[in-house]
């Protein structure tokens, strides 16, 4: 899946942060993130109360998003010190998820679960560590409890769906994710984006919709409805792209995307001066990105302002030296 649900952990204090594989950190670096400004007097405290496991969950709290391996091994200490503490066991999985050691993490999360057993956050955990370890059938069971629960059906389609869409079966998984959404109080914006995806993908017109409804979780996020009016263009839908991109600039007046998009399409009916505009809007939002240069000096030459063209095909190669479209156009430019 594309979109994983970020769900706060336990406390509130973690996110789920699929960064990939991390080297372990030298003896130097170590020291250098634990004594810096913001760990400095946790690991202070630590040196002075080394049996306290509360410093050691505190301080991997606090490195979690920089340094997961960290991280985890100090979730780790304070398990050890304190078996009977879900909290710390289940920290420690989710360390092990972002460093992409799944067995690990399977085996912290089955801990967690023996001291506070039933626990519905903690089985969908366990069962993301089996899918991303491939041991769908354990994952698979675990679902199957979850949808029993009040606080845990929306997880188990999510999970559901996450096995369909590893399996390449599109349908079962838009099948899952929908009924996520639907059992959910408040859906996950992921899900919301991966089943639009998956919509789009078969040119299904409630795609548009699902984006729609993530743009709602937070209307200063662009992002949605860009990826709608995107689609819509897919389905020559010009109409409704254009009012979508607009709306992508009232949301966010600095997303440039929406200023380059529409900007195509202009140039595309070729309607130079339209075109021009929400080029030199997205010069604007984004000054060093080369290819709103390049299509803003491509509204000058044909609009006749030679010497602007020169001068715009020249930034763009500048802010993108293997930039060859551009190159060519000066070429044909200069004398």
């Amino acid at each position: 899946m594309k979109y994983l649900p970020i769900l706060l952990f336990l406390t509130g204090a973690l996110a789920c942060n699929h960064a990939g594989n991390r080297q372990p950190a030298t003896a130097s670096a170590i020291d250098s993130v634990l004594y810096s400004d913001i760990i400095q007097p946790v690991t202070d405290s630590i040196l002075q109360f080394p049996d306290n496991p509360e410093l050691y969950y505190r301080r991997a709290l606090l490195l979690f998003n920089t340094n997961p391996n960290l991280s985890q091994a100090d979730f780790e200490h304070a398990a050890k010190l304190t078996p009977g503490n879900p909290d710390y066991w289940a920290g420690a999985g989710e360390a092990a998820l972002v460093v992409n050691d799944y067995n690990k993490a399977a085996v912290y999360f089955r801990q967690a679960l023996t001291t506070a057993p039933g626990y519905a956050y903690l089985q969908y955990r366990l069962a993301t560590a089996y899918i991303e370890n491939k041991q769908y059938a354990q994952a698979d069971s675990l679902a199957n409890a979850l949808a029993q629960s009040s606080d845990g059906r929306d997880k188990a389609f999510y999970l559901k769906a996450r096995i369909a869409e590893d399996r390449q079966d599109t349908v079962t998984a838009i099948r899952h994710l929908t009924s996520a959404i639907h059992a959910a109080t408040q859906p996950e914006y992921e899900a919301l984006m991966e089943l639009a995806d998956l919509l789009r993908s078969r040119k299904a017109p409630a795609a548009a919709s699902y984006y729609i409804q993530a743009w709602r979780q937070d209307t200063t996020n662009a992002h949605p409805l860009y990826e709608a009016a995107q689609f819509q263009e897919e389905q020559d839908n010009e109409t409704a792209a254009l009012a979508t991109y607009r709306q992508c600039i009232i949301a966010d007046p600095g997303f440039e995307p929406a200023y380059l998009a529409l900007g195509k399409i202009y140039q595309h009916k070729r309607d130079w001066k339209q075109a021009y505009t929400y080029f030199n809007l997205a010069a604007k939002s984004a000054p060093t990105d080369a290819w709103a240069y390049y299509y803003r000096a491509i509204c000058q030459e044909q609009l006749g302002n030679k010497a602007l063209a020169i001068a715009d095909y020249t930034k763009a190669t500048s802010f993108k030296k293997d930039f060859n479209e551009a190159r060519e156009a000066l070429k044909k430019l200069k004398p």
